[in-house]
């Protein structure tokens, strides 16, 4: 079975990766052995926040900070500019098949599932931000039973900020309290003009404007998001909860209602057992029932560690999963330093050249591979609040990298 290009992996610059190639007209086939780490993220994208030099000091403008990264950080070896067009493409694209997200001039603050402030550079509209709380008398809202939204965490940060802030439970629409079931729930309510109603005769009256745990459904939150605030006459805005991430699931879900649309192979539950190039260039991989599969590009997006990109061997030292491609690591993960090797772990991955290629056996660069994502080397995505940016910026980088070569490829 021959296609044009192969994505492993359904992490969000995966998804990213088989979209642009779609677009550009390529038959395109996904392998993911399940759910991405879209399971772990919250709402909008977070470009660049906090300064890779100290992890600790605030970023306001992430575009331009780029230019002070390392050289070898993924936003330098695509560069700014491709970064702005991955973004720009990412925000019409996004808009077009799921919710518009607004790109600020700089990095707003957002409140993570415990309260915190995170900087975070394009916001969806229900996002819940500290400047539109500013000043404001803010209800939040719990569900009885429902225990992965720590609203009084959140209440004493706001509180923090001097908004004044208090928490009020009422009851779920329906028995069942883990967070895809409340989205669930929301989606099949047939009367929502009467369950807010419910829920306004117990909001303070020197409310302006009330939190909700992002669980407000799935397919259907932003009209249940839009009714709240008609019935309760205020702005209704959605808090990150605990993990599984309701917003990030429907990213996820509306990325694969549109590459199903458009005609693309999606492979779930199926990992990469061997692959081997042959004398054309070709690309052939083998998943675990042994089923063949030819392609003239590939993309590899299976995450860092956790989603099983990489994985730690006894010695530890890491290792690229799919191909076995060369791996950059500062030092092995057994160093006497917590510290050094919680750094080394974070930044470890795959080296590229600035066309996202990788290197395998010590050998040049594999011309018809890229790497893009968790899979890379020279980031930390945690400490820099940088994860959705990047992801984009190197998902679209490679699919524009894989098309060029593509290209060149049928052309010859």
């Amino acid at each position: 079975m021959k296609t044009d290009a192969i994505i492993i992996g359904s992490e969000l610059d995966g998804l990213v990766a088989a979209t642009r190639l779609c677009e550009r007209g390529y038959s395109v086939r996904l392998f993911s052995t399940g759910a991405g780490s879209l399971h772990y993220s919250s709402d909008g994208i977070h470009v660049l926040g906090f300064s890779q030099a100290t992890n600790e000091e605030y970023v306001s403008k992430p575009i331009e900070a780029i230019s002070q990264l390392n050289q070898d950080h993924p936003y330098q070896k695509i560069g700014k500019d491709q970064a702005i067009d991955a973004l720009s493409w990412y925000v019409n694209m996004i808009g077009d098949v799921h919710q518009h997200v607004l790109l600020n001039d700089c990095n707003k603050m957002v409140i993570s599932p415990a309260g915190l402030n995170i900087p975070i550079y394009g916001t969806s509209k229900h996002q819940a931000t500290i400047e539109q709380l500013d000043r404001e008398n803010v209800t939040i809202v719990v569900f009885r039973g429902h225990r992965d939204f720590p609203a009084e965490l959140i209440a004493v940060e706001l509180g923090k900020k001097d908004t004044p802030s208090r928490v009020i439970q009422v009851d779920a629409p329906s028995e069942f309290l883990e967070n895809a079931a409340l989205a669930k729930s929301f989606d099949a309510m047939e009367d929502l003009d009467a369950y807010f109603a419910t829920i306004g005769e117990a909001i303070p009256p020197e409310t302006n404007v009330v939190l909700f745990p992002a669980v407000m459904g799935f397919s259907r939150h932003q009209e249940v998001l839009v009714t709240a605030e008609r019935v309760l006459g205020m702005p209704c805005l959605e808090v990150p909860t605990l993990p599984p991430s309701i917003p990030g699931m429907r990213l996820e879900h509306a990325f694969a209602s549109h590459l199903k649309n458009n005609g693309m192979s999606v492979h779930l539950g199926a990992s990469i057992s061997r692959s081997s190039f042959d004398e054309n260039e070709s690309i052939v991989i083998w998943d675990s029932m042994d089923r063949q599969y030819e392609a003239s590009a590939l993309v590899i997006s299976s995450g860092g560690v956790l989603m099983g990109g990489l994985n730690v061997d006894s010695q530890g030292v890491i290792h690229e999963t799919s191909l076995g491609l060369d791996t950059y690591q500062s030092e092995p993960l057994n160093a006497i330093s917590v510290d050094r090797s919680l750094h080394a772990l974070h930044t470890a991955g795959v080296e590229t050249d600035n066309a996202l290629r990788p290197k395998r056996n010590g050998s040049g660069t594999i011309q018809n591979v890229f790497v893009t994502g968790r899979t890379l080397a020279h980031w930390n995505p945690a400490a820099e609040s940088s994860s959705e940016g990047v992801c984009v910026a190197t998902g679209w980088a490679a699919a524009e990298n894989a098309h060029q070569y593509l290209e060149e490829h049928n052309n010859g």
